[in-house]
């Protein structure tokens, strides 16, 4: 057999799965929240953490957003398990987005939106994190593991978050584009693309080479970024 074809084992496996499940199950949280709580929030003015705000939908976002934090931290083990010197920077991004995440979780957005209040700051500056640091990570990897899918989807998530903070009320330019009626979807897109490089980042961890060297994030062909994993030395006889 080829020493560099890629064998995927239940070892790799351990690494991928976690991380996707955790993207999954969020989505499934926000979908669940947004079915239970429709009537009580509006899906294209009200943001998503108004669910958190109901007793039916509250359960739901936090079991999602800590999901997806813990998706997050597996990603970035499993990075560093399968290729510790190329990844570091990416690692530090989904721990500081898994960070954020979990105090969106402990520290709800206030009930009223003008009102000002500690909880609230710390929610919605843990949230920038998030929104800033994802996409960031997911562009990092993709240029330098040649995985087209990850860049293409941090773009899709930085443009969606200038368009969020322009639509969002207090803004310099809300008025001039109507932002107020639309803004609450706008953070639902944002949502799903940084769901989506949560996804495909831990998708990407897989692979180990016949001698048992590992192969993060398989290389397209012809992708320069991309270095296999060297060979393991041959035992001396």
């Amino acid at each position: 057999m080829n020493g560099d074809a890629v064998e995927e084992t239940e070892d790799d496996a351990v690494w991928r799965w976690p991380g996707m499940a955790g993207a999954v199950l969020a989505l499934v949280s926000m979908g669940y929240a947004h079915v239970t709580a429709g009537d009580a929030v509006d899906p294209m003015r009200n943001l998503v953490g108004d669910y958190a705000l109901l007793d039916a939908g509250a359960w739901a976002m936090t079991t999602g957003t800590i999901a997806l934090a813990l998706g997050s931290v597996w990603t970035a083990y499993g990075l560093a398990r399968v290729d510790p010197a190329r990844s570091a920077a990416a690692r530090v991004l989904f721990l500081a987005a898994a960070l954020g995440l979990l105090l969106t979780a402990a520290f709800p957005a206030g009930s009223a939106p003008g009102a000002a209040s500690i909880g609230g700051e710390i929610h919605r500056w843990s949230a920038a994190v998030v929104f800033t640091a994802l996409p960031c990570a997911g562009w990092m990897l993709g240029r330098r593991f040649g995985r087209r899918s990850l860049p293409v989807v941090s773009v899709l998530s930085v443009a969606f978050l200038a368009t969020f903070l322009a639509a969002h009320p207090g803004s310099a330019v809300s008025n001039l584009m109507d932002g107020a009626d639309y803004y609450g979807l706008v953070e639902r897109l944002l949502l799903l693309t940084d769901m989506t490089l949560v996804f495909l980042a831990a998708r990407g961890l897989n692979g180990r080479t016949h001698e048992g060297a590992r192969l993060p994030f398989q290389p397209r062909p012809g992708a320069g970024a991309a270095v296999p994993a060297p060979r393991a030395p041959a035992s001396a006889p």
